[in-house]
């Protein structure tokens, strides 16, 4: 299993770094950009040029009114530099004004432009101030998936699922600048076995809790107060030797997000149980993970590849990691009416995050779909 378990995490980095290194070359910025165009505009110029991160175009090609929307949008790619416009006389036009400055200059904003790109890509991903942990299994939001364990004496093939998610319900300005948000997170967990006639419900735990989040700039937190529990299955129950654990706690949690780029985000942070049962059940949990947003898109803008790692360590279990790493394309067509949709191939190694089994250890490779709204 160590070689498995080396493989995936090359292939995790090697994902990573590509995506992350292709975003310069002119090659990608031209396809970025006629991709924008078509996509945005319904538009192909076929004057477009890319050289050392300058894009040219024919002024002809473009009609007047949409001339400053497209050169924002493409002032928006990464890796560009600027935008130079050619008309019949050969007159040349260069706009050398960041996107993001140029979009807050029209909405009369003082901004510096790093902190509008950071706004800019939190509003792309998601309406919360604190965006979700994508590699968090048990992060609140729908999903489904299928399991498959190399590490386990009862379980091959499962089918886990997950029904819930961040519901906001106030937000206002805070502090430092920043904005603050009330939310309601709840959530199931289901795990059922594959092997079986009927699909024996597994395992099936339960979340729910108030969260406060804040974000200024890059920077995000969460500070939340929950319950958790967790139920094994009748029917496993009966055709298995389980010791069933009435397991349930509350917590708080804390954890804080920084964007470090348009691509990058990392986060830490731990929870706190209190009134746990069982009573000896140790308290603290601490957690921490990158992710990675591409800045390309793929067939005509509708998948972006997406990855993430996510980290715990329980007093519980010792501070063994439970290690989670996700990678996959995330649907960021508008057609697609929801808000985000990412299907992901995922490893898993560590304590099993269902919370009837979380004293023991398994290992298992899993393909799904994960829903946001």
């Amino acid at each position: 299993m160590n070689l498995i378990r080396a493989i995936i995490a090359v292939i995790f980095v090697l994902f990573v770094v590509q995506e992350s290194f292709a975003s310069g070359d002119d090659g990608f910025i031209r396809g970025y950009a006629a991709a924008v165009l078509e996509r945005e505009f319904h538009v192909t110029l076929p004057s477009l040029r890319v050289e050392d991160g300058i894009i040219r175009l024919n002024s002809e090609e473009i009609q007047a009114a949409e001339r400053e929307r497209i050169i924002t949008e493409l002032l928006n790619i990464k890796g560009v530099k600027r935008v130079e416009l050619t008309g019949r006389e050969q007159e040349k036009i260069s706009e050398t004004v960041p996107a993001v400055e140029s979009q807050a200059q029209e909405q009369g904003s003082l901004k510096a432009s790093e902190q509008d790109a950071h706004e800019k890509t939190d509003q792309s991903r998601n309406r919360y101030l604190f965006a979700p942990l994508i590699a968090d299994p048990r992060w609140p939001h729908f999903s489904m998936s299928y399991q498959h364990y190399t590490d386990n004496g009862e379980l091959t093939n499962v089918f886990a699922a997950s029904f819930g998610e961040t519901l906001p319900l106030y937000q206002d300005d805070a502090p430092f600048g920043g904005q603050w948000q009330l939310a309601v997170q709840a959530a199931g967990f289901i795990s059922h076995d594959l092997e079986t006639a009927s699909w024996d419900l597994i395992n099936e735990d339960y979340f729910g809790g108030l969260s406060f989040f804040y974000r200024r700039d890059a920077l995000s937190g969460l500070l939340g107060i929950y319950h958790n529990s967790s139920h094994v299955g009748d029917e496993f129950l009966l055709n298995n030797n389980v010791d069933r654990v009435n397991l349930s706690y509350e917590a708080i949690q804390l954890k804080v997000s920084y964007d470090f780029s348009e691509s990058f985000r990392g986060y830490l942070g731990g929870d706190y149980m209190f009134s746990p049962d069982p009573k000896d059940l140790k308290k603290w949990i601490t957690q921490y993970g990158l992710e990675y947003y591409s800045p390309r898109t793929y067939f005509k803008g509708w998948f972006r590849p997406v990855a993430g790692a996510d980290f715990k360590n329980r007093q519980e279990n010792n501070w063994h990691s439970e290690v989670s790493l996700r990678a996959g394309v995330q649907m960021d067509n508008l057609k697609t009416m929801l808000r985000r949709i990412q299907f992901m191939l995922e490893y898993y190694n560590g304590n099993s995050p269902n919370g009837q089994f979380h004293d023991e250890s398994v290992e298992f490779l899993s393909l799904g779909a994960h829903v946001y709204f």
